[in-house]
């Protein structure tokens, strides 16, 4: 579970000095995606960086644990959620995404209940039981069909509308479970930061040394994207759609000069 892989590395992230840590102002469902991308990358890659690098210089083994502190930074998340959202009945919500629930389960069975690795993860979320293990089950579900879409576009009857269902379920209900506790709240989002700026350490420590022995690969950005990847490509988004309606406004001048030889 998330609360596991957060108290695993709870004393690593509180022995931060706060003036180290910066605000993860990122969307962490979408930049969860982005992290196990990358991390599959550098499974995929591992033999070539330890090849290539010495420990002082990049000491690969430093992170493996990176899928734990992508489950820390998801659960500080759903903790802060819990204090700043409005309460909610928690046995609606769960009725309400039983149906959900049943259909990301009997899919992820049908796809990956005889894959080596897969498998087991489909089996743990199998295994839970409860609201709180029903809310953190759809939570893993999104991630694992998120992480895995190419396998299961065209192949089940999920589609990415229900993954992101799931994960808004999932906040909802652990919302619902905890009332809310504002003096907490400061603690929480310091809680959250400390275990974004641990992830994105790692993600930035892979990243620059993927772009240094890749660096002639034109993939190297697609194969370890940024966390940022996301929130950057919404920028540019915002950007062009602000040119585009700059670029189709009237020229004022013009119109009015029209008008007056008219």
């Amino acid at each position: 579970m998330c609360k596991d892989k957060l108290d695993a590395v709870y004393e690593t992230l509180m022995a931060y000095d706060k003036g180290e840590v910066r605000q993860f102002n990122i969307s962490v469902p979408s930049a969860v995606p982005h992290a196990m991308k990358l991390y599959k990358s550098f499974l995929h890659d591992k033999d070539r960086f330890v090849a290539i690098f010495r420990d002082d210089a990049f000491d690969v083994l430093a992170y493996d644990n990176l899928p734990t502190r992508v489950g820390a930074l998801w659960h500080a998340d759903i903790l802060l959620n819990q204090a700043i959202s409005p309460v909610a009945d928690v046995a609606k919500l769960v009725e309400e995404s039983k149906r959900l629930y049943k259909k990301l389960a009997r899919a992820a069975l049908y796809l990956w209940g005889d894959d080596g690795e897969l498998a087991k993860v489909v089996a743990s979320i199998r295994a839970g039981s409860g609201f709180m293990d029903q809310a953190d089950d759809l939570a893993r579900y999104a991630v694992l069909f998120t992480e895995n879409w190419a396998d299961a576009k065209g192949n089940c009857n999920v589609t990415l509308e229900d993954v992101e269902a799931a994960r808004a379920y999932s906040v909802k209900i652990l919302n619902a479970m905890t009332e809310k506790s504002d003096s907490s709240v400061s603690d929480l989002r310091d809680l959250r930061n400390r275990a974004g700026e641990y992830l994105r350490r790692a993600v930035d420590d892979i990243r620059d040394a993927a772009l240094y022995v890749f660096r002639k690969d034109n993939d190297v950005n697609e194969r370890y994207p940024s966390l940022f990847a996301g929130h950057i490509e919404k920028r540019r988004k915002n950007i062009k759609s602000q040119k585009d309606n700059e670029n189709s406004a009237p020229d004022t001048e013009t119109t009015i000069a029209k008008v007056e030889n008219a």
